[in-house]
């Protein structure tokens, strides 16, 4: 095969896996429903909520993996349990049967896997355009909600939430299937005598490998606390219904577009100057709510700006991670996402013990300054 339509391929394969897993952002989209069956606010939180917590696991194996077998073997392994997960959460539909199926083991679990074998794959034929790369990978995995959720509204206000879960699951299972099966199989990278610093724990013991993740780690916190509990504060300032949804549409396009611009910026100006964008993203967002900015224009700025601070967190990782460990980025990959989706796990828990008020926008945001301070010492400063 041609080697540009090889890269093809394996790139356009990389994008159009990412959307299946993407449904995690629509659940939102559903959880009217569920409750009205009498799911509790803490069950179709934790559904939510599972899905980093595997998904760090997922980056965290699929990296170590990708870096050992062929990148497509890591995809196909997520695409298995996201099919998995779907058949038990779909065919028996519990709040316990999502939590763990669909959310932890499939969107999760699956999802980690499918992204860093992606990732992987793309990267290895595109080494100067890691951060390029790689930020496109993660933003066509956000932007997937920006179609799947009014289509699983439109379905659950018709047939019910589960048949809309059955049938756009359904679909995307088969997206995943075909983006597999049109991945070229790539070869493993091949190893050196420097293959033992592929174990997580000897990588962490590099300074760009932990601060990478303390970077990440503090980054995300605020994108996650203001995708749950933007649109409730916006209602409760009076915005009408129609506004608010702008609002969140906002933070959906900045989600995307942060990840892109961000990888994109770390490839041009370096990782430090992108972080410093995504970190100024965070602060300002948590300061305008923080300042009682209720207007119009302030929640869209929050919107916009909590969006890309989150998107751009996650697409500096892969950058980061080739310039961290170039004879083992799959694995350093890994262990920085891992750290983002603790990050994105940890933020909404925090905001909520905070207060979930002004206040708490200002405890999931000061993070941010400690990723300044990540940014830093990675470079040994």
């Amino acid at each position: 095969m041609a080697p540009r339509r090889l890269a093809a391929r394996t790139v356009v394969a990389g994008l159009l896996l990412q959307v299946p897993f993407g449904l995690v952002f629509a659940w939102g989209a559903v959880v009217p429903h569920v409750r009205a069956e009498g799911w509790s606010p803490l069950l179709t939180g934790a559904v939510f909520s599972a899905t980093p917590l595997g998904y760090g696991m997922g980056t965290l194996i699929g990296g170590r993996l990708s870096d050992r077998v062929s990148a497509r073997a890591v995809c196909a392994g997520g695409v298995a349990l996201l099919l998995l997960g779907f058949a038990v959460a779909l065919s028996l539909p519990s709040g316990w049967s999502f939590v763990v199926a669909y959310g932890w083991l499939a969107l999760g679990l699956g999802g980690g896997m499918a992204l860093s074998g992606s990732v992987a794959a793309s990267v290895a034929l595109f080494p100067a355009r890691s951060g390029l790369v790689g930020g496109a990978i993660t933003a066509a995995y956000a932007a997937a909600a920006i179609f799947q959720a009014p289509l699983l509204s439109l379905l659950a206000d018709r047939v019910g939430w589960v048949s809309a879960l059955r049938v756009v699951g359904a679909g995307f299972a088969l997206l995943a299937i075909a983006a597999v099966v049109a991945m070229p199989a790539t070869a493993a990278l091949k190893r050196t005598r420097a293959a033992p610093l592929a174990d997580p724990l000897t990588l962490l013991r590099r300074r760009p490998v932990w601060a990478g993740c303390l970077l990440a780690l503090t980054t995300a916190c605020l994108g996650p606390y203001a995708a749950v509990n933007l649109a409730p504060q916006a209602q409760d300032a009076g915005l009408a219904v129609a506004v608010v949804a702008v609002v969140l549409l906002c933070f959906s396009l900045g989600n995307t577009a942060g990840r892109l611009t961000a990888g994109a910026g770390a490839d041009h100006w370096g990782v430090t100057v992108a972080g410093l964008g995504v970190v100024a993203a965070n602060l300002v967002a948590a300061s305008v709510v923080a300042a009682g900015g209720a207007t119009v224009a302030a929640y869209l700025t929050v919107g916009a700006a909590a969006g890309l601070g989150l998107g751009g967190s996650a697409g500096l990782v892969s950058r980061l991670a080739r310039e961290a460990v170039p004879e083992a980025p799959n694995s350093a990959f890994g262990l920085v996402f891992a750290a983002y989706a603790t990050g994105a796990l940890s933020g909404p828990l925090v905001g909520a013990l905070a207060g979930a008020g002004r206040g708490a926008w200002l405890v999931v945001g000061f993070p941010s300054l400690i990723g300044l301070l990540a940014l830093r010492l990675r470079t040994g400063g």
